[in-house]
This record gives C-alpha cells, structure tokens and sequence, in this order.
C-alpha cells in the first residue's frame, strides 16, 4: 500500500529551562510520516524543503527506508523552529526564517494533483487556504485513494464552517481535537459536538481528546476509544499528527473504527515517548503495535 503526507518538515532546535539543548527533525509532515511507518513501510512526504534539509536529517530517512524523492527542494534553508520550555512546562515557539518563508515552502495542489491515482492513502495537514483547496477542488476524483485532513488549529474558527464543509465533500476522512472542534462550534458540550460532527456524512472522523483518548464518528457509529495505556509522555508534540496517521492507515486497510482508533493510539504513543520521532521505527515496534492492536481486539471478543 503505497502512502504520501502532504505537509512541513521542520527542525526544531529545543532548549530546557535547565540549560540543555536539542535539535531534533519535527514539523506535522514528520510525525504523521512516522505514525504511518509503525504499520506501512511504503510512506513518503510531499513537501518543500531547503538545501540544507537533507544534511540535517537525511540520515534518519536512510536508516528508517523512506525516500525522500518527493521532497522539492525551494529554498536554501529549510524552516527552522526554535523552542523554549520553561520550568511550568509552558513552551515558546518562534520561527527562525519567519512565517513567509514556511508559506512558500508548502506544497502546491499542482505537485499534489499527479499523485492522487497512485496512492491508497493521502494525509493533509492545513488549514482552509483558498488558493490550495480551490485549485484541488477543481479535480475530479476518480480513484479509491482515501484521503484524510487533519485540519490547522487556526482554521478552526466559526467563520471557517461553509469553506470547511465544502472541503469535507471532497475528502473521505477530518481529524480535529476537542479544543479546536469547541472553537470552531463555539460549544462546549462533548455530545452535542459529536452531533454536529456525525451530521456531516463523512467516512471517518476523528476526534481526538488527548489523554482520554478519541471518538471515531461516521454516520452510523460513534466510537469511544481510550488513549493507550503505561505510556511515558516525554513530548506531546506529534501526537494528533501521528495518531491521525495511524488511523488513515487503518481506513485504507479497511479495519473497524474500533480498530483505526487502536491503530492512531499505538502510533501517537511511540511518537510522545521522545522529543522528536523515535530514530528508529523498526520491525520489532511494528510487532509490538500489532500485537497490541490484537490484544485490544480479543478484549472486546471476550466482552
């Protein structure tokens, strides 16, 4: 099964309110990329990138098995995200090369548009720009590719809902957390929410809840889904990227929604063990997932 991911890399250069530092690969493109590498090997990231990406973090994609084939090189510098954390655990993020040099580094939906009948899977990170979803809009699909967006957080706004739903129309699966569903409802209400979720008819959504878990919503279920359990959260960051990766893998391979949101957990919680993604997805933590995905599966038999 072949997967693309359709999002930023990024470098992010850490500092710990004790002195230390760290720069490890990040960005939404990276961590949904290795959520799905935990069940698929066949993933790749359809991004722009700076010269000087390949020699920051090339090696990781050597030793994981990833081409980087479609990432376009479009600048000399790759975008660059410092971040401080301070003894409360609240952080600061700041843009090295500025907001306008991340913008131009996106992909297009031109380089998307010759990829979407030679995939099973395509994940979306972004947020409602109109110059990208109009120009994709305007293509028919004709294929099975399964296509998942996980939205921006900035996109989630009440004035966003008509753009929104005409997006949902052409993709088969939304990932949003509880925060940004509240914001862009302006409801509280965790039910009411799911209500106005399941009413847009799509395959799959996924809503995500953090430590207590998601709900996988279609129009004829609503799924509760613990998160995973005994995970040691080093780094939050990456998890709905991941988890939302997890889950398109589960859709394209035609798994219960029970299943998928199993699938999103074990992948979000490989990816919060470290800052960063773990250095290596190997054969032993894909048998490890899958014996875990089993295991949650013989519990609900034997309910």
């Amino acid at each position: 099964m072949k997967f693309i991911v359709v999002s930023a890399v990024v470098t992010d250069e850490i500092h710990f309110f004790d002195g230390k530092k760290i720069i490890v690969p990040g960005g939404a493109g990276i961590y949904a990329l290795a959520g799905i590498k935990l069940w698929e090997d066949d993933v790749e990231i359809l991004t722009g990138v700076g010269e000087d990406y390949f020699q920051l973090h090339g090696e990781w994609y050597e030793e994981n098995k990833i081409s980087t084939e479609m990432m376009k090189v479009k600048d000399p510098h790759s975008p660059y995200t410092i971040i401080h954390y301070f003894e409360d655990g609240e952080r600061e993020e700041t843009p090295k090369y500025g907001i306008s040099h991340f913008n131009r580094l996106e992909t297009t939906a031109e380089e998307l548009k010759e990829h979407l009948e030679t995939s099973d899977g395509i994940y979306i990170f972004k947020n409602c720009d109109s110059k990208f979803w109009d120009s994709l809009l305007k293509i028919e699909r004709k294929c099975s590719t399964k296509i998942m967006w996980e939205i921006a957080a900035d996109a989630a706004i009440p004035e966003n809902i008509g753009k929104i739903e005409k997006i949902l129309k052409w993709v088969d699966a939304f990932s949003i957390n509880v925060t940004e569903a509240q914001s862009l409802f302006g409801i509280g209400d965790l039910k009411e929410i799911i209500n106005r979720l399941q009413n847009w008819n799509l395959d799959l959504v996924f809503l995500r809840r953090g430590a207590k878990g998601a709900v996988l919503i279609s129009s004829e279920s609503v799924v509760y889904v613990p998160s995973q359990p005994d995970v040691n959260v080093v780094d939050p960051t990456g998890g709905g990227n991941s988890s939302t990766g997890g889950v398109l893998c589960g859709m394209v391979k035609k798994c219960l929604p029970k299943e998928c949101g199993i699938m999103g957990g074990l992948s979000a919680a490989m990816c919060i063990s470290q800052h960063g993604v773990p250095r290596h997805i190997t054969k032993e933590m894909r048998a490890q997932a899958e014996q875990r995905l089993k295991e949650n599966e013989l519990c609900e038999v034997k309910k």
